[in-house]
């Protein structure tokens, strides 16, 4: 396996609103990348099955080799699920970190700014978005959430319809933007 290059690694969700989807599966994915590059030796003890080969697919072959020794030689190296799996947790708790901060700047006038220029969420983050904002607000993240899913449906429609064998792969990144909007970006739930 060979090491892939990090993204930018956000220390905050603003920055993000001015990127395309969902901002909390971006900063995610970003932050779970530069976790997997920068753990070392005798730092990681528990991975679940995506972390194990997301592990092998960003270190240096050296460097990986040094993590798997230790989680070879550990008793029980492999969790049974995200709630055991150190990088899993990890995310987890930046997810909850940069959920608090989205709330807690919704009357900051680049929030407010991203709202009228209609940005969106995948339906996980919007709907723990939803769990903790003022009731006036909520039907404001129901409605991003629908507009969404109301473009999702008319570029789905589109490609169902539209596709032949020759067009390939095109439009083929609204089945994937789909999936994020269903699901969250790839690998950031188990």
């Amino acid at each position: 396996m060979r090491k892939h290059s990090q993204l930018v690694l956000y220390q905050s969700i603003l920055p993000v609103l001015h990127q395309p989807g969902c901002p909390f599966c971006r900063l995610l994915k970003d932050y779970q990348s530069d976790r997997l590059q920068k753990h070392v030796q005798g730092e990681l003890h528990h991975l679940c099955n995506f972390h194990v080969w997301g592990l092998a697919a960003v270190q240096d072959a050296p460097d990986a080799a040094e993590i798997f020794l230790d989680l070879v030689n550990e008793a029980a190296p492999l969790s049974t699920g995200a709630e055991t799996c150190d990088i899993c947790r990890e995310v987890s708790q930046e997810e909850n970190l940069r959920i608090r901060e989205f709330l807690s700047c919704l009357g900051r006038a680049e929030v407010a700014q991203w709202f009228r220029a209609g940005g969106t969420f995948c339906i996980p983050h919007g709907l723990k978005l939803r769990s903790g904002m003022p009731p006036a607000l909520v039907s404001r993240i129901d409605s991003i959430m629908e507009n969404y899913r109301q473009q999702l449906s008319t570029d789905l429609q589109h490609l169902r319809d539209e596709w032949t064998p020759e067009s390939n792969r095109s439009g083929w990144g609204a089945v994937g933007r789909a999936a994020e909007f269903l699901v969250s970006h790839r690998g950031l739930r188990p």
